[in-house]
């Protein structure tokens, strides 16, 4: 099998796996949007996500990007070294994020005033009881996630992919019996339940996979020494990018209330496609990268490179054009009930149709950092993300003064510095690798624009013509929904069909050969 059926099998488990497990994720934030709306409450709880989303990215994203393609390389050679090495930097992580949770549930007071300021004392108050409750949970997501790597750099992706779904199950149980005695803590509490149990689903299967735990610290391996060389910068980088969400709910806690609620609820939606689509496949095509770049194969990564952009674009750009036109819509008919009233549509809405725009970009900008990843190019990937950091801050000053409701300003800044990293990424990797096909991506992806173009303003006609007078059943709402986002994705295939678009024709390939009767099954 090619490395590029490898990488598409993958995705393919992983985005079938993703799209149940967002399926449930969204039904939770119904739920929560009905129990608790735009308020006080919610931004209480989403300011006390910040630090420990934080500590997760830093120190989950250091394992899975320093240490996979070390596995990678050992785990065909030397199953009981691979072991070692595994064993001996999980603990180490793990003693490191023990001594956090015991300092956030020491200082949660101070940690909360110190990432949200605005916050009013009662709402700051809340905000750090549920900070220790959360901490606690900090210990085994990072387990959850260090399993998850070590089963995606083995090639096996499913159960990590799955095993999600007991946070999203677990908050919904807290929140359905226990939120009359509870209040917003039953998030905080499913939450922690959650990753508890997400733990205890994954850690049987590591032995099926050849994978054993120790209690060793061997940090006279080579490769261990190796990688602490280069640790520091590895902690620089997911710092520096983790702190485009600390600035932005920084920011966004001295706004009205309930800006951080909008702009959490925001991100939530936009992360269905991002998870189900951008970090599959990245996840999915990293131990392939990493594979390509130690061998050298730097004519097969080319064509790797390039079809993935490609392809993200024929994904995420008429995504991103159709969920533009039906944000307030399908906001409106997902959130709108209880607590979530009219006007938290209206602010819901406009900061996601900012969000939007981010999703090509993200996607883009994951790819090509993984890839210097591979290359071990720290250097260029730390001015990068520094330099995204400080563009973010400035436009989200800028943009807070200038756009109405600020909220939205916090969302654009956050779409154009995605935007800006791609480019510098690609601007970084093209002196690296030659001839990265730049003009056929470039020219792909005006053509998928162009058509989109075309197929948001099919969209738009469909949706005008069939949306239900206000007050209409839910159903009626659905089902103008999904017809006019129908319209735009037929419109879209028929152009692309009659210009002969490069990419749809791969993805009718794809489809053939994964469902074509006898095919020849993979070694």
């Amino acid at each position: 099998m090619t490395t590029n059926l490898k990488i598409a099998k993958a995705a393919s488990i992983l985005v079938a796996a993703s799209i149940l497990g967002h399926a449930l994720s969204l039904a939770k934030e119904m739920l929560i949007a009905n129990y608790f709306g735009v308020s006080e409450s919610m931004d209480s709880f989403y300011a006390a996500m910040t630090v420990p989303n934080l500590l997760n990215n830093v120190f989950l994203s250091l394992f899975a990007i320093l240490f996979i393609p070390v596995i990678a390389r050992y785990r065909t050679k030397d199953l009981a070294e691979t072991n070692r090495i595994i064993s001996t930097v999980s603990n180490l992580i793990l003693i490191v994020l023990a001594a956090l949770v015991a300092l956030i549930f020491l200082f949660a007071g101070p940690i909360i005033r110190l990432s949200s300021p605005g916050l009013a004392p009662e709402t700051a108050a809340k905000a750090a009881a549920m900070l220790r409750i959360i901490g606690a949970a900090v210990l085994f997501t990072g387990a959850v996630n260090i399993l998850s790597s070590v089963y995606n750099a083995f090639e096996r992706f499913l159960w990590p992919a799955v095993s999600g779904i007991f946070v999203t199950l677990s908050t919904i149980f807290f929140m359905l019996l226990f939120t009359e005695q509870l209040g917003v803590f039953a998030l905080a509490w499913g939450l922690l339940a959650g990753t508890i149990l997400q733990f205890v689903f994954l850690a049987p299967f590591a032995r099926s996979y050849g994978a054993r735990y120790s209690g060793v610290l061997d940090l006279e391996h080579p490769e261990i020494r190796k990688s602490f060389g280069l640790m520091f910068l590895f902690l620089v980088i997911p710092v520096l990018s983790g702190f485009n969400t600390v600035v932005n709910r920084f920011m966004a806690s001295w706004l009205p209330a309930g800006s951080i609620t909008a702009l959490a609820y925001a991100d939530k939606l936009i992360q269905v496609p991002l998870m189900i689509f951008s970090a599959t496949i990245a996840s999915s095509i990293y131990p392939f990268l990493s594979a390509q770049a130690a061998e050298n194969r730097l004519e097969e990564m080319k064509d790797t490179v390039s079809l993935s952009i490609r392809m993200s674009g024929f994904i995420f750009i008429p995504l991103t054009v159709t969920m533009m036109i039906l944000a307030k819509p399908a906001i409106q008919l997902l959130f709108q009930r209880g607590a979530f009233d009219a006007a938290a549509t209206e602010l819901t809405s406009r900061v996601f149709v900012f969000y939007c725009l981010l999703l090509f970009s993200n996607y883009a900008a994951v790819i090509l950092m993984r890839i210097l990843f591979a290359f071990q190019d720290l250097k260029s990937i730390i001015k990068v993300v520094a330099a995204t950091l400080f563009a973010n801050i400035a436009m989200n000053l800028a943009f807070m003064k200038l756009m109405s409701p600020p909220a939205g300003g916090i969302a654009l800044a956050a779409a154009l510095g995605s935007l800006l990293s791609a480019v510098l990424f690609f601007i970084v990797l093209k002196k690296r690798i030659s001839n990265l096909h730049g003009v056929a991506i470039v020219r792909s992806l005006l053509r998928i624009t162009a058509f989109s173009a075309v197929s948001g303003l099919a969209v738009f006609l469909a949706h005008a013509a069939l949306a239900p007078a206000p007050g209409g059943t839910p159903l009626g709402q659905g089902a103008a929904l999904a017809a006019s986002a129908l319209a735009g994705l037929l419109c879209f295939t028929a152009i692309s069909a009659f210009f002969r678009l490069e990419e749809l024709s791969k993805v009718a390939n794809l489809a053939l050969n994964r469902f074509r009767p006898g095919r020849q099954k993979p070694a």
